[in-house]
């Protein structure tokens, strides 16, 4: 299937979904993520073994599009009612699907995870990273929250502590120290990083495929929470927080920078 906001390769069972606006650091558009689950829902019957996502060029994602928030456009438009529909009708449905995927899930982390981009890599099962990347959760930056269910995500790796510091703080999260504390699987240099990747890969798929899918289901069953309530939850409070002043006045602020 063509696309026109993402890159999908597949090959000897292994699949990349690369997120594909580089001139906006792969920021999120309703446009992609519906293209994004297209796929992801394509995913969960194909014979795909194991799924990589990524970014192309020098970004993994940086979240929402700052211009879009400013000018209440696409996933940004509308009163707090349509926004708290058009997340869950949205971005909220890309955890529920990588959920619902049994395969392994790798997040190639080639630069930055921003936002939302930082909970998508987040939500994958392993995290192999570019010594030159970093994570933000950068929300509060902007007088936001992280409504796609990043919370959810992000505290199971590196625990209630070090999530609180993250979303209350927004600092950057340096490659090594999210290796450190959890954040990551595996930090290489930027030039290796398709490579190490690619071994992964064939390593994963070439192990007893059902095996692998149990051990994953069995390590997921072990955090028993509703994600939907979760979700419910969060839609409304980036429905109100997208409509806040503080929010406007800190997008004008990052766009000045610019």
């Amino acid at each position: 299937m063509e696309y026109k906001n993402l890159i999908v390769t597949n090959q000897n069972n292994i699949k990349e979904i690369k997120l594909n606006r580089p001139e906006s650091l792969n920021a999120f558009t309703l446009d992609l993520i519906n293209e994004f689950l297209i796929e992801l829902e394509l995913t969960k019957k194909d014979g795909t073994k194991v799924l990589v996502i990524s970014g192309e060029g020098r970004a993994f994602s940086a979240g929402g599009d700052l211009n879009a928030m400013k000018n209440k456009t696409g996933m940004f438009a509308g009163d707090e009612a349509e926004l708290k529909k058009i997340y869950q009708d949205g971005i909220q449905q890309i955890p529920i699907k990588i959920e619902e995927i049994e395969i392994p899930i790798i997040a190639k982390v080639n630069g930055p995870a921003v936002g939302a981009g930082c909970d998508l890599a987040c939500m994958c099962d392993l995290r192999i990273v570019s010594d030159i990347a970093f994570f933000k959760e950068s929300f509060i930056n902007l007088a936001l929250v992280s409504g796609d269910g990043g919370a959810f995500f992000l505290h199971r790796l590196i625990g209630y502590g070090r999530t609180m510091e993250m979303l209350l703080t927004g600092r950057k999260v340096k490659a090594e120290e999210a290796l450190s504390i959890g954040l990551v699987t595996q930090v290489v240099e930027h030039e290796s990083l398709n490579e190490k990747v690619h071994e992964l890969c064939e390593k994963l798929v070439n192990f007893p495929h059902e095996a692998l899918k149990m051990n994953k289901a069995g390590i997921k069953n072990a955090y028993i929470v509703n994600l939907k309530d979760h979700l419910e939850l969060m839609s409304s409070l980036q429905a109100k927080t997208q409509r806040s002043t503080e929010h406007f006045s800190l997008v004008d602020k990052f766009l000045s920078k610019k």
